[in-house]
């Protein structure tokens, strides 16, 4: 099995990805706050919430180093901005 290498979405389809992205970045943000005062023997959970951090910045950062950034006046030809 192979994976697709290009996906149609609009942007409307990426700012809903982004915004449940970092909503589940908040709640795991919590998680690891709340359980930093519990014992240790859920000491493997918040790893594995850390981990999810991690995993859900990176895509994050990926999918705003996708993004064609565009300034300028709207009537002109667009111009990249970086």
């Amino acid at each position: 099995m192979s994976y697709k290498k290009q996906f149609e979405l609009n942007p409307a389809d990426i700012d809903l990805i982004e915004t449940c992205l970092r909503r589940e970045l908040h709640i795991r943000s919590e998680e690891c706050q709340c359980r930093g005062t519990e014992e240790r023997e859920k000491a493997e959970k918040l790893d594995e919430s850390k981990q999810r951090i991690a995993d859900i910045t990176e895509l994050l950062g990926k999918i705003h180093n996708q993004k064609i950034w565009y300034g300028g006046n709207p009537a002109e030809p667009w111009v990249p901005k970086g």
